[in-house]
């Protein structure tokens, strides 16, 4: 799968069905090559668009429960 796929599909925690935001970029292990995290970060708000405050979320390839069509799925982390 293309990261520029995985970016296109919505993050939702399974257990309280609430969305999380899309990816923005992912963390790479540098000696194995592999992700090891997504940045996920909520679309700004209409009135948060002049403000730099966006909130990044890090995700753990080992939270994420299932990739599904449209939305990946992932374990509640508060």
């Amino acid at each position: 799968m293309k990261f520029s796929e995985v970016q296109q599909k919505e993050i939702i925690e399974a257990g309280s069905g609430r969305f999380i935001g899309y990816i923005i970029d992912a963390e790479v292990c540098a000696t194995t090559g592999m992700i090891t995290a997504f940045l996920v970060a909520e679309p700004k708000k209409m009135f948060n668009f002049f403000h730099g405050d966006e909130s990044v979320r890090r995700v753990l390839i080992s939270d994420i429960l299932v990739i599904g069509k449209d939305v990946i799925l992932v374990k509640d982390v508060s």
